[in-house]
């Protein structure tokens, strides 16, 4: 439908380089650059005025070798190069969600449900136990945890608030209805950006040249066939992250293989019944400390507090907690770490 003239490919390196004054490209490419990244703040800072939410916790990165062995694993690096694309093609989806919308074209929305009513009450209650709160109301609203985060930006238990408010949301997923998006604090947003990787974006292009491009009517479809497909993409959506996630797993157990025996610190990322996660500082490796390393005491779990706690001592292990671990076994067919507690380090 359209030719695209490429002047200039930048890579993400290239253009932070720009941005920060350590580079040039050329007069008119560096003028570009600065005016993008000066229209993509006032787009972020409008979006943070309406309540979205930028949770920013890190994620690793494997560093692999040409024979696909891993050599580090480093957090992945957010520049403000990455945030100008984010930007803008959040814009983009959000201005064709809501043209969709008016025309009632039959695409696919992408929504974010508010968390349910218990998963908020439960944060609610953890977050009074750290001095934080929320405000009582039936349904929360984006502005309410940005709030929350703008407050505890610069404490101690940042990493430790944004972890659990993020496990409170529910997921986003496809759906033919448009209900907003609470993440984003959008009213219309769908998926528009990349229609050579993802279906919703394909279809939604597909409708959008029939209608503004061709100028026939919006095609009538079974609600019901389209609902089914936008079960079956938010299925294979997970289906392809959950794929994702297990091959870094697999290179992360891979890489600790090496480390046997070795002790490092870290925190504690998730706690359960049978034990507690612990994400290495230096590399961003989970792994698991179970209850029956710990045998100093008998700990019992208090699910709406993220805590184990010993019978007779009164030790508390809670998300958060900085501790050193030493790495006592892998499990590649698993793509599991064990450690076992060296010590508690101070708060």
């Amino acid at each position: 439908k359209t030719v695209v003239n490429c002047r200039h490919g930048l890579s993400y390196d290239q253009a932070q380089e720009v941005l920060d004054g350590d580079g040039s490209i050329g007069p008119e490419v560096d003028d570009a650059l600065w005016l993008l990244d000066d229209l993509a703040r006032k787009i972020r800072e409008r979006r943070m005025e309406r309540g979205a939410l930028d949770l920013d916790l890190p994620e690793a990165k494997v560093v692999l070798d040409d024979e696909g062995e891993p050599q580090d694993i480093l957090r992945k690096e957010r520049m403000e190069a990455h945030r100008l694309v984010e930007d803008y093609m959040i814009l983009a989806n959000e201005a064709v969600a809501r043209e969709c919308e008016r025309r009632e074209l039959p695409v696919l929305y992408r929504v974010h449900e508010p968390p349910e009513r218990e998963r908020a009450d439960e944060l609610r209650e953890f977050l009074q136990s750290l001095g934080h709160r929320l405000p009582p109301r039936k349904k929360l609203r984006p502005a309410d945890i940005q709030t929350l985060l703008y407050a505890v930006k610069d404490k101690p238990d940042h990493h430790l608030v944004s972890t659990v408010v993020l496990r409170s949301l529910q997921r986003a997923h496809y759906d033919r209805r448009n209900s907003g998006h609470f993440g984003l604090a959008s009213q219309a947003y769908l998926h528009f950006t990349s229609p050579i990787r993802r279906y919703p974006d394909l279809l939604t292009h597909r409708e959008i040249a029939r209608t503004l491009i061709h100028g026939d009517p919006p095609r009538k479809r079974d609600a019901d066939e389209l609902q089914g497909v936008a079960e079956h993409t938010s299925a294979r959506e997970q289906a392809a992250t959950q794929a994702e996630r297990d091959s870094v797993a697999l290179k992360k157990v891979e890489f600790m293989e090496r480390h046997l025996g070795e002790e490092f610190e870290g925190r504690i990322s998730g706690v359960q019944a049978f034990g507690f996660f612990v994400t290495l500082d230096d590399f961003f490796v989970d792994g698991l400390v179970h209850v029956n390393s710990m045998d100093d005491d008998y700990y019992r779990f208090l699910e709406g507090s993220y805590v184990l706690v010993g019978d007779r001592k009164k030790r508390r292990f809670q998300l958060g907690d900085a501790v050193e671990v030493q790495v006592t076994r892998v499990d590649k067919e698993a793509r599991q770490v064990d450690f076992t507690l060296v010590r508690t380090l101070p708060r």
